[in-house]
């Protein structure tokens, strides 16, 4: 492996995806951590689009990660497995606009997820059947850019970090995902929840943007 785990912040693995080292991300990828419960909280998150042939859906993904997205949010649950969480999101494409928690998701925590068939550790799932919060207009956008995340916890600088992968595809009635190519991701993102890598965001990754925060954090009864 030509990567040291204890050096892995979510910076440095997006920093593989842009050096397109696809084989490395994939080998942490399939051979993470064994978790117990669903992580918490506020998390530090950096990602990188992969190139595909559709335009609509590369521009979209491109403008989300590179210049709007900043993480994710986990809630507290009664289930350690089972939970719903928000993404941290500039609520307009512009420079001073406030960073707002948006875009919600189911998460999972599961030992075994067939878009992930090599992976040798559990996963946790993320899933979009119902993004909208408020008449955002990015959550508006997925309604029809329906996407799915996977990802798995390795070791990093700070403690876990999680590698992600995201899926484009439809959701049916019930919520079920089918990816339009299970073999072809969409994006590479990176979570951190450890303080260290919240640190590290506010000091060196952050344009001074105002960040509305859950607080207290929402507590799900499953």
């Amino acid at each position: 492996m030509a990567y040291a785990h204890d050096g892995l912040t979510v910076w440095t693995l997006r920093d593989m995806v842009q050096r397109k080292r696809f084989n490395d991300l994939n080998d942490l990828f399939n051979h993470g951590l064994n978790l117990t419960a669903l992580p918490v909280g506020l998390c530090a998150g950096a990602a990188a689009p992969v190139v595909i042939d559709d335009d609509v859906i590369a521009g979209v993904i491109d403008a989300v990660t590179a210049m709007m997205w900043r993480g994710k949010v986990f809630f507290s649950s009664t289930n350690p497995r089972v939970s719903e969480g928000r993404n941290r999101i500039k609520a307009l494409m512009l420079p001073g606009a406030p960073i707002v928690p948006m875009c919600k998701f189911d998460t999972r925590l599961v030992d075994r997820h067939p878009l992930a068939p090599d992976a040798t550790s559990n996963v946790v799932t993320l899933s979009y059947p119902d993004p909208e919060t408020k008449p955002y207009v990015l959550e508006r956008v997925f309604t029809k850019v329906q996407v799915y995340d996977v990802q798995a916890a390795v070791k990093g600088k700070y403690g876990p970090v999680f590698v992600g992968k995201t899926w484009v595809g439809r959701y049916d009635a019930q919520g079920e995902f089918t990816a339009l190519n299970p073999n072809k991701i969409i994006a590479w993102y990176f979570i951190d929840f450890n303080d260290g890598a919240l640190k590290e965001q506010q000091e060196h990754h952050w344009d001074g943007s105002h960040e509305e925060l859950l607080d207290p954090l929402p507590h799900i009864d499953n």
